[in-house]
């Protein structure tokens, strides 16, 4: 039998867990990493499931992509960061902990 539990996103999503949500549309949601790397880092995740680049439907990678940069230029702007990483993991050995397609957006300061 195929395990259906939901992953964290997904919950996330559904209002199951609470999350810090600074953004959210149709397609995609956006919100503050439980365990930020830099102050204001948050994840961006397709609604749809895709589990990692490997999979993800061009369309859905492309509206991804264009909400995280917009997203990261407004958070940028709205916590004075002189500059921002996006990152994507793919696969365990690459640091994939969360087997769900999200970008992390790192802000970093002077």
């Amino acid at each position: 039998m195929i395990n259906m539990e939901k992953d964290t996103f997904q919950r996330i999503i559904d209002r199951e867990i609470p999350a810090t949500i600074i953004y959210e549309d149709a397609d995609v949601i956006a919100f503050l990493d439980i365990d930020p790397v830099e102050k204001g880092h948050f994840l961006v995740t397709p609604k749809e499931f895709s589990e990692n680049l490997y999979d993800i439907e061009e369309e859905e990678l492309l509206k991804l992509i264009s909400k995280a940069r917009e997203l990261a230029v407004s958070q940028m702007e709205k916590l004075n960061a002189s500059g921002f990483k996006l990152i994507i993991n793919n696969n365990e050995s690459a640091g994939q902990a969360i087997f769900r397609t999200h970008i992390h957006i790192i802000p970093y300061y002077d």
